[in-house]
């Protein structure tokens, strides 16, 4: 080989050496800049923190409940409950107190919502004096998109994998409607729901 023919191999070799190397900075350049590009075009985290708010105070609440009798059919119960709802110390949530005597005397339930700022997520956990047991159980996750809160948890439903969703409506200030709440069940992903109890509140 002359030494001519090894100059050319040479040159030849750095080349390629170079061009590999470039484009390995290129590539990792334009890795760098797509998730860049894509942390920039993330949308902030809304703040969610108040989505509550429009329960504080005290209220009548109109309930609708799906017994399910010895025969197996369901119906539709009817009964009244008094509710206060208040916000939790240094903006962790809120909470609520529930008072019927309609499945024992001195029945008490709460509610229990924790709020999450990097998710803007919600918490709601139920427990109540009459099957709680001192455990609250898994909590229904979700956000409020406009007026309307979905909440949903995975379970178990006689027997099958099901989600059960919370629904808030908030009718907004000034609006002649009232809070809405409604709690429905799924066994088919989503696909079909069925509604198991409804609230509507007075303010009082």
């Amino acid at each position: 080989m002359t030494m001519h023919s090894k100059r050319s191999l040479f040159r030849i070799s750095l080349i390629a050496a170079f061009t590999v190397g470039a484009l390995c900075a290129y590539n990792a350049g334009a890795a760098i800049a797509a998730n860049s590009n894509a942390l920039a075009q993330a949308a902030p985290v809304q703040n969610g923190s108040h989505d509550f708010d429009f329960l504080f105070g005290t209220w009548l609440v109109h309930n609708r409940r799906l017994e399910k009798l010895p025969s197996g059919e369901y119906k539709w119960e009817q009964f009244d409950a008094t509710d206060k709802y208040w916000p939790l110390a240094g903006g962790l949530g809120n909470e609520d107190v529930f008072r019927t005597d309609h499945f024992k005397k001195g029945f008490v339930g709460m509610t229990i919502r924790l709020y999450d700022a990097t998710t803007g997520t919600w918490k709601l956990y139920w427990i109540n004096n009459l099957n709680s047991h001192g455990d609250a159980g898994a909590p229904n996750v979700g956000k409020f998109h406009g007026n309307v809160g979905i909440f949903d948890e995975r379970l178990i439903y006689h027997g099958k994998p099901a989600i059960d969703r919370y629904i808030w409506t908030n009718p907004g200030k000034g609006a002649k409607g009232r809070p809405h709440f409604e709690e429905s069940i799924s066994q088919d992903g989503g696909k079909t729901w069925k509604v198991l109890y409804t609230a509507d509140l007075i303010r009082t």
